[in-house]
């Protein structure tokens, strides 16, 4: 979706403001992190939602390392 929009002034800050519409299709409110990329040219900004962690992937994870944390210290040290 494409849609032309005004920088503002907000406080010492500029911003970019989003409709309730997209907030709402960006699943957003404001405990909602976003990734910011410029590109090099400084022509184009993106904003990409950073998703939260499953708190199974992050468990799973964390019993992986621990199960094998002596591979892991050999790892971090190559």
């Amino acid at each position: 979706m494409k849609q032309n929009i005004k920088l503002f002034k907000n406080g010492d800050s500029y911003a970019f403001r989003i409709s309730e519409k997209d907030r709402e299709l960006l699943d957003a409110n404001i405990d909602t992190y976003f990734e910011k990329i410029i590109s090099t040219d400084g022509k184009e900004i993106t904003f990409k939602k950073i998703e939260k962690v499953r708190p199974n992937v992050q468990e799973t994870a964390s019993k992986l390392y621990s199960k094998h944390s002596n591979l892991m210290k050999r790892l971090e040290n190559l």
